[in-house]
Order: C-alpha cells, then structure tokens, then sequence
C-alpha cells in the first residue's frame, strides 16, 4: 500500500520552514518586549457562493500564521525607513502620534466609573494601555474598554516629518510591503531604488528632486484617500451584514451595546458585527436621562440603565441592504408598531437606515479593527 505523500517536502520543512518560524520566535519576543499596543478587536469575513450569494458573516480567525506575516511585513517596513534614513534621503513615513491630554482625560474619567485607576502624570506608552486591560482582565466590560482605549488613539497618516508610530512602539516605520495597493509604499520604493542606486536608469523609476518637495501635500492627499477607502470598505461590509440579515428581521439576536448618545444606543450582533441603532423612544414610556461620564442612557423611574459594553437580546426591526442600517427594538416593545413623528424628533438621532455622521449604523467614534498599520 502507497503511503501518502506529505503535504509539504521534508527537506523544505528543515531548510525553510523551521528556519522562518525560529526567525518569527525571535521577532515576537522582541514584538512583546517593545510593548505595542494590543486590542483584540476581531475583523469580519464574508463568504459568498459561486453566485455572489451571501452564505456567512463571521469573525475572520487569527492564527500564528497570521502574526508570523503581520510581524515580517513590520519589520521590513522598519528596515525600508532606516535604509533611507541611512542615505538622509526624504521618507514617507508612516506616523502615529500618542493621545492628546483631551482624550486621555476622558478616558480616565471613563475608566473612573468601572473603579479603574488611571493617572494621567505617567508617561504615556502603547503598554499603559495594554496594563489596563491586564488588570480588567475577561471581565465582561472588557470590550467595551478596548474600544473606549481605541477611541482614545489619534488616527494615523503619511507625511515626510517623523514623529513615530505610537500604536507600534517604532521610532521610524513606513509602509514598503504592499506597492501594488498603496501609493505610500509605491513613493518609499522609488526612494530607495534613487538613494541605492538600484536601477541604472533611475530616471525612470526613482523619486524625483520635485515629488519628494511635495511629499508633504502627497502625504496630505494619500491619507484622505486612504479614510475614504476605509469607510468604503466598511460600509460594504455594513451592506452584506444587512443584506445577511434582512431574512432575519423579527428575530431575536444577541447584541453587545457598543455606543450610547442622548437619542439612543448602537448595538452590534455578536456573532455578526452589524451594527444598528435603538431609538430612545422604544425604550418605553419613561424618561431616560444621559450620563455622559458613564456613557449610560437611565431611566428616571425604574433606574434601568444601559451602557457601553452591555450584553443584551435585541429584536431586529429593520435590515437594509441598500445602505447598510439597521434598527433593533427591546424584545418586549410592540412588534411593527411604527413611530409617530413626535416621537422622531424626541430621538434628536438618524432615522432607521439615514447616515449617522457618514457611517451606517455605527456611532462616529467607533472604528472596527482593520489591520493597517
């Protein structure tokens, strides 16, 4: 009888393979003595069938294999900004800028309502934030401080001044990996094919004396684009979760509130990621007040609050795959009963399926975790 042949040849797995994984041990620990920051706020995937239907939306899975790449693709980013900096040629860099005080005074007095210390007299670094969430540990409010201390961060750009990348705890880094998709990369590899003198006719593929003047107008531009394919992607990937879910409107499904405003509360399907809005007026006849320093919406009456974080069964009201929003309604708030317009006005909020500050049924601050560094 043949014995099967295995999937990978012995001797590419002792003269490649366990080579590069020894490699990645390496450059984990020191990733893990560096102290980036480390939320685990997973991504999405959808899986479509050989017709485009949607067959699942689930949270795309996180291997070994995944961070091994993640963390050589770092590494040769690093690598690309030195190598320019070694020839004091310009680099677009790739910069993270720590929190502003505003921001990190918010987050304090947030951590404050969960009776988490935070002082603010410390030197900021990735691994403050990422001691707080050791300390939280798998409490059930964890999520919600991931995405508090998310919302805490500035937002990355490109620009030829080197500030650093904060969320990475890297003094120089800029994106060299992915040219065919980013212009970013694109502008660092002309650069060092001029500063290495790697093509003979550099002319032709290297940054000239005028783009790299304009890097700073180029970094500008590339950024805005780069915020609007973002919110391109996600508002697609809004579209496919309606469109999953629009079979399933009615039903009960389990959601986790991921932001609270005076109109109401956003929620996201667990299993899912969509995300979607309770109106205030659903939420019954009595007055709720909003607690801006706890993020809570509280009944005046019965002291029924709900909060940033909590995990609660919501009925589906409406799904729409044409832009992506979604509406839920407590379980016990009468089925299909449509709102009166006085009541529209009390929410002061977006109507089921409208824009919420150019995001589908997602509060403006929160952001789901897209692996661009």
């Amino acid at each position: 009888m043949n014995q099967a042949a295995p999937p990978v040849p012995p001797e590419l797995v002792e003269t490649n393979l366990k080579p590069l994984w020894a490699c990645w041990r390496a450059l984990y620990a020191a990733r893990t003595k560096r102290g980036p920051l480390e939320l685990d706020l997973p991504e999405r995937r959808v899986v479509l069938d050989e017709k485009g239907r949607i067959m699942s939306v689930a949270a795309r899975e996180r291997l070994d294999a995944h961070k091994l790449i993640e963390d050589y693709m770092i590494a040769a980013n690093v690598a690309a900004a030195k190598a320019l900096e070694a020839k004091k040629k310009p680099v677009m860099y790739r910069v993270h800028e720590p929190p502003s005080r505003e921001k990190l005074v918010a987050l304090k007095d947030y951590l404050k309502t969960f009776d988490v210390e935070f002082a603010l007299g410390q030197v900021i670094r990735p691994s403050t934030f990422n001691h707080i969430l050791e300390r939280i540990g798998e409490a059930d409010f964890r999520p919600q401080i991931m995405e508090q201390v998310l919302r805490t961060q500035t937002q990355a750009y490109y620009g030829p001044q080197n500030h650093g990348h904060f969320g990475l705890a890297l003094g120089s880094y800029a994106h060299f990996t992915s040219p065919i998709r980013r212009y970013a990369d694109l502008i660092v590899h002309r650069a060092l094919v001029r500063a290495w003198d790697l093509d003979p006719d550099a002319k032709a593929t290297g940054l000239t004396d005028q783009e790299a003047e304009a890097m700073e107008v180029t970094g500008e531009l590339i950024s805005n684009l780069e915020r609007r394919a973002m919110e391109a992607e996600r508002d697609t990937l809004d579209r496919y979760v309606a469109a999953y879910l629009a079979d399933h409107v009615g039903e009960l499904v389990q959601c986790r509130i991921t932001g609270v405003q005076p109109f109401g509360f956003f929620a996201t399907v667990e299993a899912l990621g969509g995300d979607g809005l309770v109106p205030v007026s659903t939420l019954g006849q009595e007055y709720f007040r909003y607690d801006e320093a706890s993020h809570r919406l509280i009944g005046e009456e019965s002291g029924d609050a709900y909060a940033s974080g909590q995990r609660l069964e919501l009925r589906l009201a409406e799904a729409d795959p044409i832009t992506g929003g979604l509406r839920f309604e407590l379980p016990d708030a009468p089925q299909g009963v449509g709102r009166s317009r006085q009541a529209r006005s009390q929410d002061r909020g977006p109507r089921p399926g409208q824009r919420t500050q150019g995001r589908r049924g997602r509060p403006g601050n929160i952001r789901h975790q897209g692996r661009r560094r």
